[in-house]
């Protein structure tokens, strides 16, 4: 479940994925690396700012171009 922390949404990885409709691998492979991480909740698991992830939503990887 996400969490609200000072008006913003923060999502695990696991709800990311799901958030942006792709597997938590290609969130692992693909995207992770464009988000700033944050600190989060009581626990302090990583999460990621909802606002930062409506940025990437819909963006799928580019298709390798078949030699022709």
């Amino acid at each position: 479940m996400p969490i609200t922390e000072n008006g913003e949404v923060f999502y695990t990885a696991k709800e990311a994925a799901k958030f942006l409709n792709i597997s938590r691998e290609t969130f692992y492979n693909n995207v992770k690396d464009r988000l700033q991480p944050y600190t989060v909740g009581v626990l302090r698991r990583i999460r990621y700012k909802e606002t930062d992830l409506e940025a990437l939503k819909g963006i799928r990887p580019i298709e390798p171009t078949q030699p022709e």
